[in-house]
């Protein structure tokens, strides 16, 4: 048994249980029924992934390389601190706002642009 299939098999299990839970799935052949449909509908999401991968990173590339994680672990860490900040009544300045907002557009807003008008 592969990783894939061990995450998908606690995702079905965790779904089926939510769902059992709240009293949408009463008999057990509802439960059969759930499990091919969500476990159909992540093999899918799986297979997606895997190759919008292979087409952004490489096949043979690692996708934790530090070259390209750098950006993004930026990105998540900035962010995370003004989740923080918000959460925790810390008041941020107008330059703070500004860096941040930056941030957010920068992947959001500038790099989607980018991908649709091809990089200049």
């Amino acid at each position: 048994m592969d990783i894939t299939s061990l995450l998908t098999g606690g995702l079905v299990d965790s779904i089926v249980t939510i769902l059992k839970g709240v009293g949408i799935l009463k008999d057990p052949e509802q439960e059969h029924k759930a499990r091919e449909l969500i476990a159909k509908q992540a093999e899918a999401s799986n297979t997606f992934f895997l190759e919008y991968f292979k087409a952004t990173i490489g096949e043979n590339e690692p996708w934790y390389a530090p070259n390209r994680l750098f950006r993004p672990l930026c990105s998540f860490f900035v962010v995370g601190f003004y989740c923080y900040c918000r959460l925790n009544g810390v008041a941020l300045e107008p330059t703070d706002q500004i860096l941040i907002g930056g941030i957010v557009g920068f992947w959001f807003g500038g790099r989607t642009i980018e991908k649709l008008f091809g990089k200049v």
